[in-house]
């Protein structure tokens, strides 16, 4: 790896935060687990599981929200039934800040 790519990691390191990346995952998929446990009459759950009808544009579809919370849930191997389990959920979706360099953990 290149000096210029080494820096973030060395930096991420020696302040002790996790990457940006990991920790919006973290979040998103938090606020994905807090909605599906809302009830299915809910407003928010209600607009996350609606199916909007009509012609698509024309080109690359743009990312939608839930496409990327699959995805994550793909990368993590998670399916709906640990998004259920709210225990299993932040267990296997937790970031932990690392301890800064130079300071026990």
């Amino acid at each position: 790896m290149h000096l210029a790519q080494q820096m973030p990691h060395r930096i991420r390191r020696i302040l002790g935060v996790a990457c940006i990346t990991d920790k919006v995952r973290e979040a998103r998929l938090r606020w994905f687990g807090h909605v599906q446990h809302r009830k299915e009459e809910d407003c928010v759950r209600r607009i996350l599981d609606a199916d909007v009808h009509g012609q698509q544009s024309r080109g690359r579809q743009r990312k939608r929200w839930i496409d990327i919370v699959k995805y994550n849930m793909e990368d993590l191997r998670l399916d709906l039934m640990d998004v259920e389990n709210r225990a299993e959920l932040r267990r296997r979706t937790r970031v932990a800040d690392p301890s800064p360099e130079g300071f026990p953990a």
